[in-house]
């Protein structure tokens, strides 16, 4: 008797598990698409798995972070010039998006930018972050995973309040690089 109500509760864990918001440069693609009414009109985006990072700490070990990138395994980054505000001029606004299985840690909307930093903890650091961040005329979108520091969050909502898409991904990338 006691086995049913285990596999009740695995099965609920299971079911639950695949309703987080899935991310990925496709998705945002497609999320700059739905409240703009056009695709992104230039778009970078890059995927660095764990044998990528690896060798990119190896080569280019050295130096101090300025964003706390310690314990990264894997990294995502994209960049998007985003259309001009449809007919209805509401501009692109990420914290207006549905978010399922994920812990919203910065969510900030200013005249003509928003952010939005999401985590999914491990027991005593973040195992999962996504970063999507909308100004004017340009978004970005990040995802790093590994034994991240609490602290990130916090740096990456900041860096980019002060300094917007451009800077924060010209960041994100020398913080990356300098990675040991």
């Amino acid at each position: 008797m006691k086995l049913a109500p285990r596999l009740v509760a695995i099965a609920l864990t299971l079911g639950l598990a695949g309703c987080a918001t899935s991310f990925s440069p496709e998705r945002v693609r497609s999320e700059i698409a739905a409240q703009t009414g056009e695709d992104p009109q230039y778009v970078f985006e890059i995927q660095l798995g764990r044998v990528t990072m690896r060798l990119i700490r190896t080569a280019l070990a050295g130096g101090g972070d300025s964003l706390p990138l310690a314990g990264l395994t894997e990294f995502d980054l994209a960049f998007y010039d985003v259309p001009s505000p449809s007919g209805h001029g509401t501009p692109l606004d990420f914290t207006k998006m549905a978010i399922r299985g994920w812990e919203p840690v910065v969510r900030t909307r200013q005249p003509g930018r928003s952010t939005l930093v999401l985590v999914r903890e491990g027991r005593t650091s973040i195992d999962d972050l996504v970063l999507l961040g909308s100004g004017e005329s340009s978004a970005i979108y990040a995802r790093l995973r590994g034994t991240l520091s609490p602290e990130l969050p916090r740096a990456l909502g900041d860096a980019f309040q002060s300094r917007g898409p451009e800077g924060l991904r010209d960041e994100l990338v020398k913080g990356v690089t300098r990675q040991r």
